[in-house]
């Protein structure tokens, strides 16, 4: 292999998030009693640094970024949420820029937890 041929090989070897949504549990009576996380599947995901200009972006777009982290290019669905490490994230912002990885900008979610 030339030096024109060079493999690029990502690393995402901080863990593995898992993705999905969140479903009201509901009692007899059909009255929602609380929620739970309903996992869609898992990426494994790299932890990246948060810089300036994210939080200047996020302040004057009105919200916060809790974490910054990159996973391998995916179509995800739309309004999923990300648990990493019990804890439940909005994605508030997702970067597709360069096709082979997808960053994505975590928010904790308000009232969220994860149910055991």
């Amino acid at each position: 292999m030339n030096e024109k041929q060079k493999v690029k090989h990502e690393t995402y070897n901080d863990g593995f998030i898992k993705y999905g949504s969140i479903k009201a549990i509901r009692n007899k009576n059909k009255v929602k009693t609380g929620e739970e996380f309903s996992e869609l599947g898992t990426l494994p995901y790299g932890l990246m640094s948060i810089r300036d200009n994210d939080n200047l972006i996020a302040d004057s777009l009105g919200y916060t970024v809790d974490k910054k982290i990159k996973v391998p290019y995916r179509i995800l669905p739309e309004n999923i949420k990300v648990e990493l490490d019990n804890v439940i994230y909005d994605i508030v912002k997702k970067d597709s820029s360069d096709k082979v990885n997808l960053y994505l900008y975590l928010q904790i979610a308000s009232n969220m937890g994860v149910t055991e």
